[in-house]
């Protein structure tokens, strides 16, 4: 969806130092998920927050109702083969879900993304 590179690019602070961009990829990160959260009603915040959480019967279920090969698609596979290098990560069904549940329910996230970035971007040139 967005990297943290993407961000550091976005927000033009390349420039500034490791830990700083850090702190400003925080930031912009919680401005998305804010932007994010307004487009949704509080029953798919609840249902999101649930994939968030690991709740697995929710993540299962959903799967089932509304990506039902999704263990064939390589966005999946390549969190699998994730998995395999960093076992602590998190699940792929999880982190697939949340990624095919946003693309389903929010979808112009790009945009969404877009307007985040460019308002904080513009907060962070009057600083």
């Amino acid at each position: 969806m967005y990297s943290d590179e993407h961000i550091i690019a976005q927000l033009g602070v390349a420039d500034k130092p490791e830990k700083e961009q850090q702190e400003l990829i925080n930031e912009a990160q919680v401005r998305i998920g804010e932007s994010i959260s307004k487009q949704l009603t509080d029953e798919q915040l609840a249902e999101y927050q649930s994939i968030i959480d690991g709740n697995e019967q929710v993540i299962y279920s959903w799967l089932e109702e509304n990506v039902t090969d999704y263990k064939s698609e390589p966005v999946y596979q390549s969190f699998e083969e994730g998995v395999d290098a960093d076992p602590e990560q998190n699940s792929p069904a999880k982190l697939f879900a949340s990624l095919a549940w946003v693309q389903k329910n929010v979808p112009h996230i790009q945009d969404v993304v877009a307007e985040a970035l460019e308002s904080f971007k513009q907060e962070l040139a009057v600083r």
